[in-house]
């Protein structure tokens, strides 16, 4: 995969497409992509979201875009740490370019603002052998959309503002910062997963979470390298000895709001 223009310079624009990961997915398959060629679509048939999840936005009114990263340098255990980069990286657009309050990460990878999701990551990596040769990243970031069928439970950048937004001005800013970022992933990876800690929602307050269908609390400590989640259980007596114990997404619910 050759670099030959600036990160993030290249930018394919559609109309419609099933989605922007598929689609770049398909021009890494077949040898057409570049280090930081991003794919945006103004709808999407098919938006992923995580585990299979369907992502559903107005036509015309959010980001829809995949960015297709070269990973050959990069070791297989950093795959969580990309996953953290992103999700700084919007983090930090929402709060540093927008001055939108009360961003933060909802492990593993849901942006929010206040106690309802703004923005969802969706990272599919190409695995050769022991090589991670390539990554997509996915974003879906509400923009000028107002309405939600999930009621209340959505928000936009319009919604927050109280104003329309230029999508294609919130992807330039959004490349810029990941360029950026790219430099901290490859030099100091441990920054990102601290920098992630430390806009995770809820961090080192007690949550409920759901397990196996039961309702559950404890103190949200942070999240390993590895994406687990680590909580210190609440204890039911007061002499049993608190213990934390660490969750793979989809074994528990954090619960907000």
């Amino acid at each position: 995969m050759q670099q030959n223009s600036a990160f993030g310079e290249t930018i394919i624009e559609l109309n419609e497409i099933d989605s922007t990961n598929n689609y770049a997915m398909r021009l890494i398959n077949e040898g057409m992509a570049e280090h930081g060629l991003t794919i945006r679509a103004d709808f999407q048939t098919a938006g992923k979201g995580q585990h299979g999840n369907v992502w559903l936005a107005e036509e015309s009114k959010n980001l829809l875009c995949s960015v297709i990263l070269d990973t050959k340098e990069f070791e297989l255990e950093r795959q969580f740490i990309l996953n953290c980069m992103t999700c700084v990286c919007i983090t930090e657009m929402l709060m540093q370019q927008y001055v939108i309050p009360n961003v933060s990460i909802k492990w593993p990878n849901d942006i929010y603002a206040g106690n309802k999701k703004i923005a969802g990551i969706l990272i599919e990596n190409n695995i050769r052998g022991t090589q991670w040769t390539n990554a997509v990243v996915g974003i879906g970031l509400n923009i000028n959309q107002e309405e939600f069928s999930h009621l209340n439970t959505a928000t936009s950048m319009k919604n927050e503002l109280g104003k329309d937004v230029k999508i294609k001005q919130v992807l330039k800013h959004l490349l810029k910062k990941m360029g950026t970022q790219l430099t901290v992933f490859k030099t100091r990876p441990e920054h990102l997963l601290e920098t992630y800690n430390s806009y995770l929602l809820n961090i080192n307050r007690e949550i409920q979470y759901m397990k196996k269908y039961e309702l559950k609390t404890g103190i949200l400590k942070r999240v390993n390298d590895q994406g687990l989640i680590e909580i210190e259980e609440t204890p039911s007596g007061k002499h049993i000895r608190k213990k934390s114990r660490g969750y793979k997404h989809k074994e528990i619910e954090l619960m907000v709001g």
